[in-house]
């Protein structure tokens, strides 16, 4: 439902702006110098897409039936006119990529090209081809009509459609307090000059000495392209054409001549450069404006960033720095301005590390990592740091930026956070999950190399009367004693590891003999058997060990680790103070 009322709005649309069309750009000699609907059309379709594309049709065909016009001229003239308006759609969407609220002189400019000049020769041909062959034209005026009917094609479209754009995409407030006093004041100048110079009115019942010209109109559209907007502007100069046509249809004016003085070819440049002189104005103001409050705004971001922030020139000597660079570096404006950003390193990056950050930067333009840094009173800290190049049109290398951030803090944070997941809180002992990684990977290296390595469980005797009797505090200073004389045991390459509670569990790598893991479990044996002195008390314990090796128990990490298991509690049923396999 809402598609056809749409529809149907854009039918009459079309109509109410072709009676505009017919009635006041018609001269005399009955060539239209105006065709708005054509304007409405293709920014309909842009908008809309192209199912809108019969409501064009049907209103380009009521217009036909308006002026009673005979059947052959009715469809010639629909057809054209649709056709105008896709080929019109088809080459901006195609090839124009253009933005629709046009921000950028470019976009006017395609839109002029691709949706103006080009798509009316089609309803030039066809339109004037169905007058001759309706005969309401003879041949020897056929190439004259289809010169006129596409230039008044090309300034509806030039006219109306950017209007309309700028109007349905822009989401601003188009009326401003602030600005109230100026724009009224530009729009009543703005009507007086047009209608001296188009209607032939004194303004205020001033008598002038000579008439005002068509040169009074721009420094009006230059002070409206610039200080008020694409809106403004675009309806500026809608007014001043309306101005025209209705001059030239009273015959008073400039144009009261039907354009015999001033000549049509001449009148026709002047209307486009109406179109368009303003407008484009109004789009680099525009976009000066933007880009000035861009500017604005990200000065103010990098004054209130807590990153720090340097820019560098293209021989990489410091230009600007943020406040949060004297916060991170201690290094001041005075400090920095003028040099070359290695006199922050800390000396802890090699050679190959800088030679890698400029090829990146070099073939890439960005590098990103972290860096170790020296602040002004000597500290030396860690920063993340990203690197972005900046370069101009030509792709030359203007600026670099570099923007960082103390990490200090938080990477010793995460260290502390990844250790604490993979040790033993109390003891600092690597956990079961780290002791698992750490089988992995010599269970990897024993495939390849075919060599052998042990695992060993390990359970406490009489730890807990030890702990019911003196207390956890003692319990806990006795797993931190085990712990101690595990590892005084075993080598560097060896791991020994606290599953919880009073287990304990150890891998040896590189096991050559059988005999090389059973020595190492009598040591073990008679280190826990040796005496534990805990804030006055004299402890003695001893352990369970259970052992398995690599092949020969078990050729995965599920079977090895219980046969190890199974072992340790043939021990403790033997007795304490010894081991099995």
């Amino acid at each position: 439902m809402q598609y056809i009322v749409k529809s149907a709005g854009l039918a009459l649309a079309y109509l109410a702006a072709a009676k505009v069309g017919l009635v006041f750009g018609t001269l005399s000699s009955s060539a239209t110098i105006f065709w708005p609907p054509g304007g409405i059309a293709l920014a309909a379709l842009l908008l809309g897409g192209l199912r809108y594309l019969p409501a064009v049709f049907v209103g380009a065909y009521l217009t036909t039936v308006m002026v009673d016009a005979p059947v052959i001229f009715a469809i010639g003239f629909s057809v054209g006119n649709t056709l105008k308006s896709y080929i019109g759609y088809f080459l901006l969407r195609r090839f124009g990529n253009a933005d629709l609220a046009l921000c950028r002189l470019r976009d006017l400019f395609i839109l002029i090209l691709l949706g103006a000049l080009i798509p009316p020769v089609a309803s030039a041909v066809l339109g004037t081809l169905s007058l001759w062959a309706s005969d309401m034209v003879t041949p020897d005026i056929v190439p004259d009509a289809m010169w006129q009917w596409w230039r008044a094609d090309v300034l509806g479209i030039a006219f109306v459609t950017p209007i309309i754009l700028v109007f349905v995409n822009k989401k601003s407030s188009f009326f401003k307090v602030r600005g109230a006093w100026e724009m009224g004041a530009l729009w009543a100048i703005s009507f007086a000059v047009g209608q001296s110079v188009f209607l032939g009115w004194q303004p205020l019942g001033i008598m002038l000495n000579e008439e005002l010209g068509l040169t009074w109109l721009f420094p009006l559209l230059i002070w409206a392209g610039l200080r008020t907007g694409r809106r403004n502007t675009g309806l500026l100069q809608l007014m001043f054409m309306s101005q025209v046509l209705a001059g030239a249809y009273l015959q008073k004016g400039y144009f009261s001549d039907d354009f015999t003085r001033y000549g049509m070819a001449n009148f026709w440049l002047f209307a486009m450069l109406l179109a368009v002189a303003g407008m484009a104005l109004a789009i680099l103001a525009t976009a000066q404006r933007k880009a000035m409050h861009q500017i604005a705004l990200n000065a103010k971001v990098s004054e209130v960033s807590n990153d720090g922030i340097v820019i560098v020139d293209e021989d990489n000597y410091i230009q600007d720095i943020n406040p949060a660079f004297t916060t991170l570096t201690g290094y001041t404006r005075e400090d920095a301005i003028g040099r070359n950003p290695r006199f922050l390193s800390a000396g802890k990056q090699s050679h190959e590390f800088y030679a890698d950050m400029w090829k990146s930067l070099l073939e890439v333009g960005h590098w990103e990592g972290e860096i170790w840094n020296r602040r002004k009173d000597g500290e030396i800290y860690l920063e993340k740091l990203s690197i972005y190049t900046l370069k101009d049109a030509q792709g030359k290398v203007v600026n670099r930026v570099g923007v960082f951030s103390d990490i200090t803090q938080s990477r010793v944070e995460q260290e502390t956070v990844a250790h604490h997941a993979q040790h033993d809180f109390l003891t600092g002992l690597p956990n079961r999950l780290l002791f698992r990684d750490r089988f992995n990977q010599q269970l990897a290296l024993a495939k390849r190399y075919s060599k052998k390595f042990a695992v060993m469980y390990i359970d406490l005797d009489r730890f807990k009367p030890v702990n019911d009797t003196l207390g956890h505090q003692v319990g806990d200073l006795l797993l931190m004693a085990v712990a101690d004389r595990l590892k005084s045991q075993v080598r560097e390459i060896d791991t020994v590891s606290r599953f919880g509670g009073d287990e304990f569990a150890i891998l040896v790598s590189e096991v050559v003999t059988q005999r090389d893991v059973t020595a190492l479990a009598e040591k073990i044996l008679a280190a826990l058997k040796a005496p534990f002195v805990l804030e006055n008390h004299t402890v003695n314990i001893s352990g369970s060990l259970g052992i398995a090796i690599y092949p020969d128990d078990g050729m995965d990490m599920e079977t090895i680790l219980s046969n190890a298991d199974t072992a340790m509690y043939k021990a403790k049923h033997k007795g304490a103070n010894t081991y099995c396999r």
